[in-house]
């Protein structure tokens, strides 16, 4: 029997209610998105074990395989193994043990990917910070967590600096050069740091040595060199790391994340049967935020892929390693990919190799996925672009767009252990296919908690009636038939009008039709009488500065033709780049203060 027969098959036991039972036209009890799996991904376990475990299991047979390629310096998985084995002995001659936290301020490198594992293997967690966070700030999370121990990039120790002067929890210092695992012939024409500014570095290490002792990454490998690793018991609800969030929409808070939680991104990811070992998978996502974590780093190791690291900083940089890798698989943001498209290094090459292109972390408009579509289908890749929804409270993505599985204008369908359903904001019901409401999570990869935040994480968390614990998401979104997700906008960001409620996505997206319009975002004010005036900002594909009166005019027929009067926006303001916070999300707390900072001025115009 050919594997379209079996497909068939099982996709008319799934329609007629075999698997999943009659349809009830809820997509919560329905789950149509279970089309999309075969029915060995539905049935497959998440694994128990500790995400080091995890993936020795998962790569026993391929050891020979490369597990890391940093600048041409590649790892193969039997080596990168050992290198934990020796950092874990360093961290238990440190007096590392279980439950104890390490705190790592650093960009992605092996050294970073070498102590997750070790730190697991003792049943320590990583403390992933910002590494954009200011000292104040740092300090204080060091507290929180009584972090005794600090992992540093040599060029974040000033920051180091001001935690020693100011805290005095912290025992001992590890030091990480970009570097450390460079191949020789490398280290003389790849300038990570500024040479003059290595002699500075090296006084703020001999400043802090007075106060705490602190260990070139080298000379603390060699710390546990006689020491024999003490045997730890590591529970698949142990926590492996702590991750913060962005707060966008408020506090920052640390999202408790554990191996079991790792270990099912993987399972839910693997069911797509679209990942083959030994191909290559591009690491440009910050480490220090949940989809850089388990998304970019610990799924694709435990996928059998190539982990190519590559800790880029701006979008040319993105541009500039994918064509000198050629890697098969990639997770990255809107903006990369934009740039990637309008390169000049790419017009007319070959990108073939591009089999699934992911982008998250930000809105992507259809308009920009049939652009990226096209971009790769005129460059010989048969890919589509990939979009994804998620959150950190559940590890990253909750929902995902690969391969063929895939509609535009959608964040894809549930991952196959994932529960989703649209809530009424008023009555708390659960809708239909097709109605908008908030989004629903149940999901295996749920944060353990908020560190010291039972208030927030009870605001979060809603419990139904069966004891599920569903996650809240503060996401408008509505389910279609075939199970995809489609987005809406923010509960936050939804507008009230005239008593009216008001998506500014229908407006971004009516704009985003003009083909000289490249990005879009739509703000409120808080300072009109009846609710808020929706202001649009726009960037444009090119420079037309002496048409933007005329331009700003066919936008607003655009709008008055296509839209309610309730959705018209009050202004266009042209400007030449949206703004973005640090981890690359729209800036909308910035665009909102600059809108009402402007109203005024634009009331007394009309």
């Amino acid at each position: 029997m050919t594997d379209s027969i079996k497909r068939n098959l099982y996709l008319k036991k799934f329609y007629t209610g075999e698997i999943q039972g009659p349809l009830t036209g809820y997509p919560s009890i329905d789950k149509p998105w279970l089309a999309c799996y075969d029915e060995q991904a539905i049935k497959r376990e998440i694994s128990k074990k500790s995400i080091l475990e995890f993936i020795k299991e998962r790569n026993s047979d391929k050891l020979n395989n490369i597990a890391i390629n940093y600048y041409g310096n590649e790892i193969n998985f039997e080596t990168f193994f050992k290198k934990i084995d020796n950092a874990a002995k360093s961290f238990q001659k440190l007096g590392v043990k279980k439950g104890d936290v390490v705190t790592v301020l650093t960009m992605t490198n092996p050294e970073l990917e070498i102590t997750l594992y070790a730190l697991n293997k003792l049943g320590a967690i990583i403390n992933m910070i910002d590494v954009r966070w200011d000292a104040k700030k740092i300090c204080e999370n060091v507290e929180e967590t009584n972090s005794k121990i600090l992992i540093i990039m040599d060029n974040f120790l000033e920051n180091a600096e001001e935690i020693i002067k100011n805290t005095s929890i912290v025992e001992n210092i590890v030091s990480i050069s970009p570097y450390n695992s460079l191949p020789k012939s490398k280290k003389q024409v790849i300038s990570f740091i500024k040479r003059k500014e290595i002699k500075k570095f090296e006084t703020i290490a001999k400043n802090i040595s007075a106060r705490v002792p602190i260990y070139k990454w080298n000379s603390f490998i060699n710390l546990g060199t006689n020491i024999i690793l003490e045997e730890t018991i590591v529970n698949c609800d142990d926590i492996v790391a702590y991750v913060h969030t962005g707060g966008t929409t408020g506090v920052s808070k640390t999202v408790e994340l554990t191996n079991y939680n790792f270990n099912a991104m993987v399972t839910n990811f693997e069911a797509f049967n679209a990942y083959e070992p030994g191909d290559k998978f591009l690491n440009d996502i910050v480490p220090f935020v949940a989809y850089g974590l388990l998304g970019a780093l610990h799924l694709p190791l435990c996928l059998g892929l190539t982990n190519i690291i590559a800790p880029i900083l701006n979008p040319e940089e993105f541009t500039d390693f994918m064509m000198k890798y050629k890697p098969n698989n990639v997770l990255s943001v809107p903006t990369y990919w934009d740039d990637f498209i309008n390169s000049k290094k790419t017009k007319g090459k070959d990108l073939s190799f591009i089999k699934h292109p992911g982008s998250g972390g930000d809105a992507t408009s259809a308009e920009k996925e049939i652009q990226l579509n096209s971009y790769f289908k005129d460059h010989n890749s048969e890919a589509i672009i990939e979009l994804g929804y998620g959150m950190t409270e559940v590890g990253s993505a909750a929902s995902a767009c690969v391969g063929k599985i895939n509609e535009i204008g959608s964040v894809g369908v549930p991952l196959v252990n994932n529960i989703f359903k649209i809530v009424n904001t008023e009555t708390n019901e659960e809708l239909q296919y097709d109605q908008v409401g908030e989004i629903y999570l149940l999901t295996p990869t749920t944060m353990k908690g908020y560190l010291n935040n039972p208030e927030e994480e009870n605001n979060l968390f809603k419990i139904d009636q069966n004891g599920n614990k569903w996650i809240r998401s503060g996401d408008l979104g509505y389910i279609n038939e075939k199970g995809f997700l489609y987005i809406v906008g923010r509960k936050k960001r939804m507008l009230i009008r005239g008593g009216f409620k008001l998506y500014p996505s229908s407006i971004e997206n009516t704009i985003l039709k003009n083909n000289l319009v490249d990005e879009c975002c739509v703000v409120g004010t808080d300072s009109y009488e009846f609710g808020t005036e929706p202001i649009a900002y726009v960037k444009l594909k090119q420079d037309i500065k002496e048409e933007l009166k005329e331009l700003k005019k066919q936008i607003l027929l655009s709008c008055k033709a296509e839209l309610p009067e309730y959705s018209q926006p009050y202004d266009i303001e042209f400007i030449e780049e949206i703004p973005l916070t640090p981890i690359g999300k729209i800036d909308y707390k910035l665009l909102e203060k600059k809108a009402n900072e402007n109203y005024s001025t634009l009331k007394q115009k009309r």
